[in-house]
């Protein structure tokens, strides 16, 4: 890890520091594209009954008569619209965060691919498609298990009185899960974005498709339990996508302090999963 700290320091001498004027139009894009998908997402929220998820007036953070009636029957439109509210709030959760590999991005293919801006640019958009592309996948297996498991109960009625436990169970999971050794090696791409690069640079928009694609794949594998608590505990809450995009901006971007960090956030996820159990009014079960 510390050779490739030292060979970015390298890389940013070599580029003069890099192109400033790139880099803030990069960040500028970045965070504008996550504001505007957080308004969107909020919009989106706020259409369905009861408002906003997770932020009705009687205080309930699970509304899982909602999401039973998406799930309640299978048609296209319903997974066309679960897909693009969820790539709506992944690029609202995951674009901050991005920042730092899409800057390193930039010079490399400044320093390394003489290319026009043009087919920078190109790339570039290539590099979040490929990037985006793992997450709809995510997606699609989210809907896919979460229409399962609303049919199974419909069929076996009895299953709806374990909810909670499952609920809590997902929570319970995550914190275990944030001290793992695969968490650690998913992280360690997402940290160290010169070190990503180091091992996986493609040159071509092929290969910023693949690039992207492949960094998607480590993402997913550092943050699907927190999807897994958004979609299957909070039901997409605003506030549940709040929460747990601060912690993966927070987690993605410091250095000292990021292990006491994982155990903080872990005793948290053991916490409410056995706060849900002991008092599930507070979070919204009757």
């Amino acid at each position: 890890m510390a050779s490739a700290q030292e060979g970015g320091a390298g890389l940013s001498d070599a580029s003069g520091g890099g192109d400033r004027g790139t880099s803030i139009l990069t960040a500028g894009v970045m965070l504008s594209s996550a504001g505007l998908a957080w308004i969107v997402s909020f919009t989106f929220m706020s259409s369905m009954p009861g408002g906003a998820i997770g932020t009705q007036s009687n205080g309930a953070m699970l509304p899982i008569m909602t999401m039973a009636m998406m799930f309640s029957s299978f048609d296209q439109g319903r997974l066309f619209s679960f897909l693009l509210i969820w790539i709506v709030g992944m690029v609202a959760m995951m674009f901050p965060a991005m920042v730092p590999v899409l800057l390193t991005y930039n010079r490399l293919k400044a320093n390394f691919e003489l290319n026009r801006p043009s087919t920078r640019v190109l790339g570039f958009i290539l590099f979040l498609g490929g990037y985006l592309f793992l997450y709809a996948i995510l997606g699609l297996a989210a809907f896919t298990a979460l229409y399962s498991a609303f049919q199974i109960a419909g069929v076996l009625p009895s299953l709806a009185g374990y909810t909670l436990l499952a609920a809590s169970g997902v929570l319970i999971g995550t914190g275990i899960w944030q001290l793992t050794p695969l968490k650690d090696r998913c992280l360690a791409q997402c940290v160290s974005p010169f070190g990503f690069f180091l091992m996986h640079a493609r040159k071509g928009l092929i290969g910023a498709f693949r690039m992207g694609a492949k960094h998607g794949y480590y993402c997913v594998g550092c943050c699907y339990m927190y999807m897994l608590v958004m979609v299957g505990v909070a039901a997409m809450s605003i506030p549940s996508m709040i929460l747990l995009a601060t912690l993966l901006t927070i987690e993605k971007a410091i250095a000292r302090g990021a292990r006491l960090f994982r155990w903080a956030s872990a005793a948290l996820f053991v916490a409410l999963g056995v706060a849900l159990v002991l008092s599930p009014q507070f979070f919204g079960f009757a």
